[in-house]
């Protein structure tokens, strides 16, 4: 169950389809030259503002090994001081995970479980990375190319893996970003058999309260 619960979670955004068919409206250009640098400022400057953050997410796996696409549903916390990130699975089953940049805890109806797994620190770390600009800007683990929608002006961040830990598992992510908050719209992620995971966030809040207690264990 954690295993298929920890390939879940990166299987989407993080450690973040060359081989998929994905399309959006409208025609994507490479953003190269200065435009490259005025758009590395400004995701920078806009993920740099961000104290707190929350969001619904739709995650969607898609897998050889079933038939129908497995749909989970959820809720993200994000708090800058301590980088700390509560990753929350509503339906179709509950499940939570607390992350900070050292450790990673699996909440259970038995209690609190930590560093369950090293693989799931480094998942929380590739996560904090995507939510705080880190793996999209500058970033030894992958190389980075940027395409514009000319159409609705959003951006596609193509992150192809050149860490050998990564790239034994991944083949490619894509972090679409809004084209006027440089926030993460979607993720899809593909790992090397072929298996894709796309997240979709929605109801973005940026530096807003959030629960309290919400990444106590």
């Amino acid at each position: 169950m954690l295993k298929t619960h920890r390939t879940s979670i990166i299987i989407i955004i993080f450690c973040l389809l060359s081989s998929v068919t994905y399309a959006q409206s409208g025609k994507e250009v490479a953003v190269t030259g200065d435009q490259f640098g005025q758009l590395l400022k400004a995701v920078e400057d806009a993920h740099v503002a961000i104290k707190t953050l929350s969001a619904d997410f739709t995650q969607e796996n898609t897998s050889s090994l079933f038939t129908d696409k497995v749909i989970q549903k959820g809720k993200l916390f994000y708090k800058w001081s301590g980088q700390l990130l509560r990753w929350e699975y509503t339906s179709p089953k509950p499940l939570t995970l607390l992350f900070n940049d050292d450790q990673v805890t699996l909440l259970t109806d038995k209690g609190p479980i930590s560093n369950p797994n090293k693989m799931l620190n480094e998942l929380g770390k590739m996560i904090i990375n995507t939510i705080n600009g880190g793996n999209i800007t500058v970033n030894t683990n992958f190389r980075i190319n940027y395409l514009k929608n000319s159409q609705d002006g959003s951006y596609t961040a193509i992150l192809t893996p050149i860490n050998k830990k990564i790239k034994a598992n991944y083949s490619s992510i894509r972090v679409i970003l809004n084209g006027k908050s440089y926030l993460a719209e979607k993720v899809i992620m593909t790992e090397n058999n072929g298996d894709v995971t796309t997240i979709t966030f929605s109801n973005i809040k940026v530096n807003t309260n959030l629960p309290e207690g919400i990444f106590i264990k």
